[in-house]
């Protein structure tokens, strides 16, 4: 029997993230977290970028341009940003494998509506008003990496504007 794909995404908790060999890049949406803290601390010895900069896009070109094969990448930040920057480090010839993330707020999320294709920040955990068609979304845990989304669906077919009678199975 096959096993269930998993697509919610996994992320690293700071506290296991040790630099091993190689060169690394540290890539903090903030500096004043405790997870941002921590990596800093163990870090050190590497460049670390700050997303805030105003120079940070020219600073993260410039590290990507001067490193060698076999560069690892450490992002710390909220999931919208750990994606954004996923994609563009991708973009730019990183491999998955030597990219590290580190969420530090779990409240924020991007949710893609299947019904008229547009992405929108929420807070909610189950449910949402599509901002863009109105339409009443039930967030499924199927996260897309290539949008950085979850996907959000109808959640009551029968009246799609409403949210009463939402019936989940």
């Amino acid at each position: 029997m096959q096993e269930v794909m998993q697509s919610t995404p996994s992320y690293r908790q700071a506290q296991e993230l040790k630099p091993v060999h190689g060169q690394y890049l540290l890539i903090l949406q903030q500096a004043n977290t405790l997870e941002a803290r921590h990596l800093a601390e163990q870090f050190a010895a590497f460049p670390t970028l700050l997303a805030t900069s105003e120079a940070f896009s020219d600073e993260l070109t410039a590290q990507l341009q001067q490193a060698h094969a076999g560069l690892h990448v450490v992002l710390c930040g909220d999931e919208i940003f750990l994606w954004q920057v996923t994609q563009s480090l991708m973009a730019q010839g990183l491999m998955k494998d030597e990219i590290q993330q580190v969420r530090t707020q779990p409240e924020l999320k991007k949710v893609y509506c299947v019904h008229c294709g547009e992405t929108q920040t929420t807070t909610a955990e189950e449910f949402c008003s599509c901002e863009h068609c109105g339409v009443y979304l039930l967030i499924r845990t199927h996260f897309s990496e290539r949008l950085g989304a979850y996907m959000g669906v109808c959640a009551n077919p029968d009246q799609p504007m409403q949210a009463e009678g939402v019936c989940l199975y």
